[in-house]
């Protein structure tokens, strides 16, 4: 990645690809996002200071990936329950 506007890509990336995926690698994806915007200059504290302690920046961003997950969700319909008649025909 040479510069910013291709890091903002990535991030964009991660994100949508975050929609895919379970809620374990929420953790996995904020990490790798503050990576990013710390590359990019938009966090002041190196990963390796703040990641893996209380409220960092990553929490935050994993409190917002899981609302972006949470809005892509569609609703799970169940599929019709298929009843048999007496006389082996199934019915709807």
């Amino acid at each position: 990645m040479r510069d910013v506007k291709e890091i903002n890509a990535e991030i964009r990336g991660i994100k949508e690809r975050a929609k895919a995926l379970s809620g374990f690698w929420i953790g996995e994806l904020a990490a790798a996002i503050y990576a990013l915007e710390w590359v990019a200059g938009k966090r002041v504290e190196a990963p390796s200071k703040v990641l893996g302690g209380p409220g960092g920046g990553h929490e935050k961003i994993a409190a917002n990936l899981t609302k972006l997950i949470e809005q892509s969700a569609k609703p799970v319909r169940r599929p019709v329950a298929v009843k048999e008649t007496s006389k082996g025909q199934k019915k709807t």
